[in-house]
């Protein structure tokens, strides 16, 4: 889950839409570690796919358990 929002990182949805921006409250899954580049892939739930660098790693955290505000985006 994103926990700030980062109006700077940029992401692709399919092959023609990309965009800027996830904001506090959105929820991915990992898609891929790239250990030798030092980043991550994350896929949110509206198909937003997203690099994130290592050093990027604290605005995001688990997600398995969080408050019924959270969970509504509130």
């Amino acid at each position: 889950m994103q926990i700030k929002n980062n109006y700077d990182i940029s992401w692709q949805r399919g092959i023609d839409q990309i965009g800027r921006g996830v904001f506090n409250g959105e929820i991915g899954t990992i898609q891929e570690i790239d250990d030798k580049n030092r980043c991550m892939q994350v896929k949110f739930d509206d198909d937003k796919i997203c690099w994130y660098d290592f050093t990027e790693l604290d605005q995001i955290e688990h997600s398995y358990s969080i408050t019924i505000h959270k969970a509504q985006r509130k």
